[in-house]
């Protein structure tokens, strides 16, 4: 899939296999001929299902395990002439792992983000307070910093290891599942961080998630892995392509490019009409095709109209010449199922 753009790339990879080396001759590709790039200050979403390779691909790209085969360039450079010294400066990388240093206090977990600058003695200089400083008020855990790493929640812990990434002062900032485990706010928490962190703070953000609404939200663009290959793009533009349908393949599940949003597939066996205004026609409809209904805009059969009373929604149901109210969508579905 051709990608055009005028934005500098700041990592690009060049049929890239990926995988694992099982001897000194061979690997296991995981996935291959991956070719995607990332612009500079860009937030980029990896999806795919479980198990094709997300995780192998950002281990690669962060540098903790090399390619079978291609290249990462990251601006420019090809990493494998990257020292081990000098990707620690380029790449910062947070993964779904659990850190069992339970009795670690979060101030020393965030400031050994400067190792690459310390060594392993770990002393800190002037410059290096201030960084640390910065990424703790980036990711807003002044509160947490005094506490040890086991009394934090799976959402403050994630910070803590965002604000340990950021300490490191890289330009990339590869993330595996940075939300996985989180509620639905911590979610919009973390993802509102990385979002501020690649616009205010040019910071180049790979992360891999399975949460495809979320990523649809907040990416620049998108790489999609699948079966038959690598498609990138603006999520809208992989809308228009029509490439998610090949995440559900023979799935129970279906994406509904109108609203870009996950669904059963159902089968809907009677057709009804919504009429009224829109945002409660648009949950009106959602509504009725939950419980088996296919909306027509045929308005000679089954219709539903929406009123308002006074502020208040009040749904009429013409059905076969009598005419009901209900004052709920759960009371109108509760009657239109006992019609089926």
């Amino acid at each position: 899939m051709t990608d055009q753009h005028n934005i500098p790339e700041a990592i690009s990879l060049d049929n890239l296999f990926v995988g694992y080396p099982v001897s000194m001759k061979a690997g296991k590709t995981v996935y291959d001929s991956i070719t995607a790039c990332a612009g500079r200050s860009e937030m980029v979403g990896v999806i795919g299902r479980n198990g094709i390779g997300k995780s192998t691909l950002l281990r690669t790209i962060a540098g903790l395990q090399p390619p079978l085969k291609g290249s990462v360039f990251l601006n420019g450079t090809d990493s494998r002439s990257v020292s081990l010294k000098a990707m620690a400066r380029l790449i910062s990388f947070v993964s779904t792992e659990t850190v069992y240093a339970w009795q670690i206090k979060v101030n020393e977990l965030v400031a050994m983000g400067r190792f690459p600058y310390t060594g392993w003695l770990g002393k800190l200089n002037e410059t290096d307070r201030e960084i640390i400083g910065e990424a703790v008020a980036k990711t807003g855990i002044e509160a947490l910093l005094s506490k040890n790493l086991h009394e934090l929640s799976d959402g403050e812990r994630q910070k803590v290891m965002i604000a340990r990434a950021l300490a490191q002062d890289t330009p990339f900032v590869i993330l595996d599942e940075p939300t996985a485990f989180l509620d639905l706010p911590a979610r919009y928490e973390i993802f509102r961080l990385l979002s501020e962190l690649s616009r205010h703070h040019q910071k180049t953000i790979v992360f891999s998630t399975h949460d495809l609404s979320m990523a649809m939200d907040v990416a620049d663009k998108l790489w999609l892995m699948t079966d038959t290959g690598i498609y990138q793009g603006a999520p809208e533009d992989l809308l228009i392509s029509k490439v998610f349908r090949k995440l559900f393949l023979n799935s129970p599940a279906e994406f509904d490019e109108k609203t870009a949003t996950f669904r059963f597939k159902r089968n809907l066996e009677k057709a009804i009409s919504v009429a009224g205004e829109k945002k409660f026609r648009m949950l009106t409809r959602r509504a009725l095709e939950r419980v088996g209904f296919q909306i027509t805009d045929d308005h000679s059969g089954w219709v539903v109209k929406i009123a308002d009373n006074n502020g208040t929604p009040v749904w009429h149901v013409n059905m076969n010449g009598q005419l009901l109210a209900f004052d709920t969508i759960y009371a109108l579905t509760l009657y239109v199922k006992s019609l089926t």
